[in-house]
């Protein structure tokens, strides 16, 4: 009988034992994580991404056994419409990788929220541009790659890259055939050299709008004028050849059409493949005044999503650290070529790669565009890139197409100067 009490007491203790385990499990967290591969341009860097992030989320879930990372792809036209339904039924994403234009989008409708992380999490990190996204104690947007702009060509055909705008025209003269985009924020960097892009931010920033006639003045206004008649003297040249996307200018150096172009460095592995070793790299040229070009680099942020519960959100922050520590940022960058790490702590092996040293001295001149600043850059190229055309293709003199600009500077009201006519006009 006294052995009944004791087994009966021990399987009494079990029971309590296991029910007591079972009421502290937790299933595992998942994490809902949305990866937006840029516009689609590039499909092996497009590629590369999508592989990398997801050989991430599987490195994170090894290290973190308590959650499961959920990856879901979609092209940046997407994202906005996607967290929009998402929202709508309270399951969009919980961490967002995106370039800063979609951020911002997000951010100004709403559905993502700012990043809960401390200093006392970030400040080890030394994350570089960190301070552009700051609103008050906290960030819109955490950075995580940044894709600089550089010259790539085809060394068989152009032995040495033109340094200066003025050599680029001149070798082009001599039978290389010189691309370059039309897409304004591709672009840009050229006016760098004749002083023009500040002025040209200025003028279509709506806080500095000035009514007048000409709201450019002095030596503002003759750095624009500069520019844009280099622009239409460059495209007199039958070798300086402009076309619609820098995806095209990528396709034409590809198939012998072109000699020498400005390329995004993620286009490097891409390019890699169809020329082989006849493909280098270099410095964008300089304009007439000597200063090294300041092209705009893409940048890919982190955001949160709005939906999360706190044990999701929890799982988005470890996630965010993870992939902005300094192993894994190094790792990115070798994997990812034409990508460089945000982690200042990374030590690139520069000397391992010709690339590297092109690469970091452009993003030490680019333009990196925080929320703001990356809207301003969008207005200013959706504003003047119709006009630009006329000017490029010789329909309308620089002068004209300086007024234009000016006029829609002015505002709706402004009396705006005709663009439709040609250069005699």
């Amino acid at each position: 009988m006294a052995r009944r009490r004791d087994l009966l007491a021990s399987l009494l203790g079990l029971v309590l034992l296991t029910s007591g385990c079972s009421t502290q499990w937790q299933p595992p967290e998942n994490l809902n994580l949305l990866l937006s591969a840029g516009l689609g341009e590039d499909k092996i860097a497009r590629a590369n991404l999508e592989r990398l992030a997801q050989q991430l989320a599987n490195e994170f879930m090894r290290v973190n056994p308590r959650v499961n990372v959920h990856l879901r792809l979609t092209s940046e036209s997407e994202v906005l419409p996607l967290m929009r339904s998402r929202s709508g039924l309270g399951a969009a994403p919980d961490l967002l990788i995106t370039r800063v234009p979609a951020a911002y989008a997000l951010a100004q409708e709403r559905l993502t929220t700012t990043s809960s992380l401390e200093p006392l999490d970030l400040d080890p990190l030394r994350i570089k541009f960190l301070g552009r996204f700051r609103q008050g104690n906290r960030f819109r947007a955490l950075p995580l790659l940044v894709q600089p702009t550089i010259a790539c060509y085809n060394r068989k055909r152009v032995p040495t890259p033109p340094r200066t705008l003025d050599q680029l025209v001149s070798q082009a003269s001599g039978g290389q055939k010189m691309g370059l985009p039309l897409e304004l924020r591709e672009l840009l960097w050229t006016a760098t050299g004749f002083s023009a892009q500040q002025p040209l931010f200025q003028l279509l920033e709506n806080k500095r709008r000035i009514h007048s006639t000409e709201p450019l003045k002095g030596t503002a206004r003759e750095s624009v004028l500069a520019w844009l008649e280099w622009l239409y003297r460059a495209n007199v040249e039958p070798n300086v050849i402009f076309v619609d996307t820098a995806d095209e200018l990528v396709t034409r150096l590809e198939k012998g059409q072109l000699d020498w172009i400005s390329c995004n460095a993620t286009t490097i592995t891409r390019l890699q493949k169809s020329l082989g070793s006849n493909l280098a790299v270099a410095d964008l040229p300089r304009g007439p005044n000597g200063e090294p070009s300041r092209p705009i680099a893409r940048m890919l942020v982190l955001s949160f999503g709005r939906d999360s519960t706190p044990g999701q959100r929890d799982a988005a922050q470890k996630f965010a650290l993870f992939v902005l520590n300094e192993y894994t940022q190094s790792n990115m960058a070798a994997q990812a070529i034409g990508n460089m790490p945000v982690n200042q702590k990374v030590v690139l092996p520069v000397k391992d790669a010709a690339y590297l040293p092109v690469m970091e001295r452009s993003l030490d001149n680019s333009i990196i565009p925080s929320f703001y600043e990356g809207i301003r850059i969008n207005t200013l190229a959706n504003t003047i890139r119709p006009i630009l055309k006329r000017n490029i293709y010789g329909e309308q003199k620089p002068e004209q197409v300086l007024k234009a600009i000016e006029a829609i500077a002015n505002g709706p009201n402004a009396d705006v100067v005709s663009v439709s006519g040609g250069p005699n006009q």
